[in-house]
């Protein structure tokens, strides 16, 4: 088996031991610690439910949400990178599924993990009051539509 297509890393700013997202061909991983010791969440594209690459100006950030598991935030990313990453499992998820390029987002999306990325964002100075505010309501508007 081959190496990674593309490894992304957090910046150090968002710990000591950043995270690390690394796209094979047939799976993604999310390399981070825990109590001192690397842990390591391999995931096939069959089971990605969604990318979205949010943030203004150079820095962006990827959340990748995954059927029954949280979603992977990478945070602090260069915004070209970031992108090319999104396309990429895009790319990759649509081949193992056999969907359009463009997904429709997950029928029942998990609101509650997706607010808590949401607070991450904010936390780590990403997001806006504003705009954390603002992409909170749609989530909890989109969670009670599907009701």
């Amino acid at each position: 088996m081959g190496g990674p297509l593309m490894e992304l890393e957090e910046p150090w700013v968002f710990g000591m031991w950043p995270r690390r997202l690394l796209i094979y061909e047939d799976r993604i991983e999310v390399r981070d610690f825990e109590l001192l010791r690397e842990k390591t969440l391999s995931t096939g594209f069959g089971r990605v439910d969604g990318v979205v690459v949010s943030g203004a100006g150079w820095f962006a950030n990827l959340l990748v949400t995954v059927r029954g598991s949280e979603p992977v935030l990478m945070r602090g990313l260069s915004k070209n990178a970031a992108e090319r990453a999104r396309a990429l499992i895009e790319d990759h998820t649509t081949r193992s599924n056999g969907r359009p390029s463009r997904p429709s987002p997950p029928a029942n999306p998990d609101a509650e993990h997706l607010v808590r990325a949401l607070v991450e964002l904010r936390d780590a100075g990403l997001l806006s009051e504003e705009e954390f505010e603002a992409k909170r309501a749609e989530v909890t508007a989109k969670e009670e539509g599907h009701r």
